[in-house]
């Protein structure tokens, strides 16, 4: 929920989710105004009310601010307070002495901490390309499925909520009754809509249909995360459970003997993106999640891996000699809107550390890796601390890690990584590849990816020999009877004419859509799924191009696009635009008395 996420940044922590930082002219480094509204609060709160405001005056007020600023629509803001209602209460007695943290935390090109990488990184040598008769892998690739069990075929798709599709639930207002229903303008379709809505159960359960129809030979499959839909004010931990244990259930029933291997999106937390580090209170901690998901994903997770996926939600299997997949929780450790990384941001339940111990271990028995995660360390919902020393361990291990596989973005994406981080003409040393979103949330047509890889025997790579897409043009599919995936392109390499899927070859790629306006073009379109997308000039090129340059956060990479703004960060396209008003101290006065923050019945 972007923009409720920008208001529990300036209440109590940094979203850095919400809008790009600003550009500083005297410092030429990104600040965010969020950051210093944090501050400001804060110091407010306290000063207002010291540890004895009673939590329903504080949450009166965080809700009257949300209202009144149009954060979000009111049955929005007073639901998701509610969800945070205790986070809000924890993290007011914490965050005295922290927010002098927030400039450095949540500016784009800083990082605060970092972790020992033990040995030296040798030049990067890319995979040699297979023999062709050498054996292959096939391996599916579903992301962001955001199933919404409240879809409602003939609802509203286009409501002006945050969420649509869902008949009757979404009230205009809590406690407003309405006796007359407004006639509906885009009427939700069967299958989906492609606009503000989310997919409906049997939309997930038909793609798997097909697959399992028309791809026979699948050796393993990726889930690269959030499971939920985007009706983040109706999140509860038993629906949360329920959503893992259908949505496992479901692939394992249509797949009984191929494996299943999850990553964690930040829409699996309650409340969303809030995944709690093991040095907060018990109450918080996540083994009502990671305890649900190692369940419903036994079989799968090796059983020496238990312990890790109760602990930290991250493991590592080893479904070949010679290959190790490690499922890395990026929610965990780098989310922005994750309020307990403004407390502590450095390498949370030390996964970072983790992630580089069992990369130090697969080099040392000469075992190639993939690595599976979900939030992508380019775009402004990865903090930079994570994003630079995921960064950095990608370099350092470069000549074993063969496949990065991502979700989070909901389009169709890659981001480089260089030697250099801060020069996009250094050596090209990897690929971070997010897949399309199966959800239509935000104007996207489902989709799924089937992977070619160098396959299993002695010697192999593991690296991505091609990829192929097929999508769901809801356009068409109008109708119960109509449900007919096509293929969105056979191979990658062919679409872009690629000689390989090596990173040097995705790095010219972005040099030749500088000026190649048909490649740009055939980008974008397969980048949503769609031809109906309207122009694109210079700035929308560059944006998206630098995009592809940034796996994290620098301006430096982007520095030949000249219509590129570096103050303009990307945020995810899914992502519904925040209030751009910042309150001053004269509003928060102002709603104080309403809500009779002075009053001695506010306090203990």
């Amino acid at each position: 929920m972007k923009s409720f996420g920008f208001l529990v940044a300036v209440l109590l922590f940094f979203g850095s989710t919400q809008c790009g930082p600003i550009q500083s002219a005297k410092t030429n480094q990104l600040q965010s105004e969020q950051c210093k509204a944090c501050d400001f609060v804060v110091t407010l709160l306290h000063n207002l009310w010291g540890d004895k405001i009673l939590e329903d005056c504080l949450m009166d007020f965080i809700i009257k601010i949300c209202e009144t600023f149009n954060f979000e629509d009111h049955f929005v803001c007073r639901l998701m307070v509610k969800d945070f209602e205790a986070f809000f209460s924890y993290l007011r007695f914490e965050f005295p002495g922290h927010c002098h943290d927030c400039g450095n935390v949540t500016n784009f090109l800083s990082s605060n901490w970092t972790v020992p990488i033990p040995g030296d990184a040798k030049p990067y040598q890319p995979p040699p390309t297979p023999a062709a008769d050498k054996p292959k892998l096939n391996v599916l690739h579903l992301t962001d499925v955001h199933v919404d069990m409240y879809y409602e075929e003939g609802s509203e798709a286009d409501c002006g909520e945050p969420l649509c599709c869902r008949g009757d639930q979404n009230p205009v207002e809590v406690g407003a009754s309405a006796t007359t229903k407004a006639p509906i303008k885009q009427p939700a379709g069967y299958w989906g809509t492609v606009t503000g809505c989310d997919i409906p159960y049997r939309t997930f359960t038909n793609m798997l249909d097909h697959i399992a129809a028309n791809h026979k030979n699948i050796d393993y499959i990726l889930v690269s995360g959030d499971l939920e839909s985007h009706a983040d004010w109706d999140y509860t931990r038993t629906t949360h459970q329920n959503m893992v244990k259908n949505i496992s259930d479901s692939i394992r029933s249509r797949f009984p003997n191929i494996p299943a291997y999850f990553s964690i999106g930040n829409h699996e937390g309650v409340p969303i993106d809030v995944f709690a580090p093991r040095f907060t209170p018990e109450r918080y901690h996540m083994d009502w999640l990671y305890d649900t998901m190692a369940d419903s994903w036994k079989g799968w997770v090796p059983a020496d891996q238990d312990a890790n996926m109760r602990y930290m939600g991250s493991y590592v299997v080893k479904p070949y000699p010679g290959l190790r997949i490690i499922s890395v929780n990026t929610p965990l450790g780098g989310d922005p809107v994750n309020a307990f990384l403004y407390i502590n941001q450095t390498d949370p339940d030390g996964t970072m550390s983790w992630l580089i111990a069992q990369l130090y271990a697969a080099e040392q028995a000469g075992d190639k890796v993939h690595v599976t995660a979900h939030i992508p360390g380019g775009d402004s919902e990865c903090l930079e601390g994570w994003a630079i020393n995921y960064y950095k361990v990608m370099n350092r291990f470069a000549n074993i890690i063969t496949g990065q596989f991502f979700g989070h973005t909901h389009s169709e994406q890659f981001y480089m990584i260089y030697s250099d981080p801060e020069d996009a003409k250094s050596t090209p040393t990897g690929v971070i590849f997010s897949a399309g979103s199966a959800t239509t949330m935000s104007n996207f047509n489902p989709v799924y990816r089937l992977y070619t890889l160098d396959g299993n025997y002695p010697g192999s790579t593991f690296g991505i020999l091609d990829w192929e897409e097929w999508f769901f043009d809801l356009s068409k599919n109008t109708d119960a009877t109509k449900h007919d995936w096509t293929q969105l392109y056979a191979s990658v390499l062919q679409e872009y004419g690629l000689k390989n899927n090596n990173p040097s070859e995705w790095n010219n790629l972005i040099n030749r859509m500088k000026t190649d306006g048909d490649l740009f073009t055939k980008y974008r379109k397969n980048y949503y799924r769609r031809t109906d997308l309207g122009p694109c000039d210079q700035k929308c090129r560059h944006k998206l191009l630098c995009s592809a340059r940034q796996a994290h956060h620098s301006e430096n990479l982007c520095s030949d696009l000249p219509s590129y703004d570096p103050s303009d960060i990307q945020a995810p396209f899914y992502r519904k635009p925040p209030s751009q008003y910042v309150p001053t101290m004269a509003d928060y006065e102002r709603i104080k008395h309403e809500v009779r923050a002075d009053d001695d019945q506010c306090k203990r």
